[in-house]
């Protein structure tokens, strides 16, 4: 399962690059919808973030960030993303966290399932975006796994 996680984890990154890239040339840097749920996404991804390192989970109350404000901190989060693979293992991948988000019955995960749904989460949420980018007469290039295993699993480039 390493093997999987670590390519997901990898193409999630370039996606996310990818989107943030044609968002910048859209210049729709001040569109509140694209705004609102770009912060969900890398405040989720954040939050896993903080739960995997063991620290309690904060969501800052804040204004809506800006474009280079939310690119800065999913480019950020990537790179923690992109340590933490680098040291997965069986048991690494075999300990079990508490989202504390589900309290009632307790929701309590693999990290290998945890990183999923940090995988899964952000391509449904990616989609939206790149919807609402398509909306506003931006076409986006496309981002499915299967063309990031077809350019041979490139890097995210995070620069304009």
């Amino acid at each position: 399962m390493i093997g999987p996680l670590k390519d997901l984890l990898g193409h999630q990154a370039w996606a996310d690059a990818m989107f943030f890239r044609a968002w910048e040339a859209s210049g729709a840097l001040e569109d509140e919808d694209l705004r609102t749920r770009t912060d969900h996404l890398v405040s989720v991804q954040e939050a896993f973030l903080q739960l995997l390192k063991g620290d309690a989970v904060a969501i800052p109350d804040r204004p809506l960030p800006s474009f280079l404000d939310l690119k800065t901190r999913c480019e950020s989060a990537h790179q923690v993303f992109r340590a933490l693979g680098r040291g997965l293992d069986e048991a690494s991948l075999g300990r079990t966290v508490r989202v504390p988000w589900f309290p009632d019955p307790p929701c309590v995960v693999s990290v290998s399932d945890l990183l999923l749904q940090v995988c899964l989460h952000t391509q449904h949420h990616r989609g939206q975006i790149l919807s609402r980018l398509r909306a506003l007469g931006t076409e986006p290039k496309t981002v499915d796994y299967i063309i990031w295993l077809w350019k041979q699993k490139p890097e995210a480039l995070w620069g304009g």
